[in-house]
């Protein structure tokens, strides 16, 4: 790399050539057009080549980006959720059922064990 030559950061986004056209894509799929004629208008038409396969991926992903909306076009809530349903301090809360009583622990008698099972 030279000393005059920077890398590139940044730099516009990536548009599809398509995208000035999805309403023209869009008119001859509801004409029920193959992927294969849309091609050739496009070319014959509009002067744009492309694959078939072109304007189907392009079509797709145009639409389902369009159903799940844009992120800065949502509105904001700033505001959370509460953690835990409003209680006021003071009160405490309220048990459905007890807690069990502990059982003391209970050491085992080592002389009522059956040693001729372990071996």
């Amino acid at each position: 790399m030279s000393e005059t030559a920077r890398p590139k950061r940044g730099g516009k986004a990536f548009h599809s050539v398509l995208e000035s056209h999805f309403d023209f894509i869009h008119q001859l799929r509801q004409r029920r057009k193959t992927w294969q004629e849309i091609a050739d208008l496009l070319l014959s038409e509009k002067g744009i080549r492309v694959t078939l396969y072109a304007p189907y991926r392009f079509y797709r992903r145009h639409l389902k980006r369009r159903a799940k909306g844009h992120w800065e076009k949502q509105p904001q809530h700033h505001e959370s959720p509460p953690a835990r349903p409003n209680q006021s301090a003071g009160q405490p809360q309220k048990r459905l059922s007890p807690l069990p009583q502990p059982v003391p622990y209970k050491q085992p008698d080592i002389s009522t064990i059956k040693k001729d099972e372990f071996t």
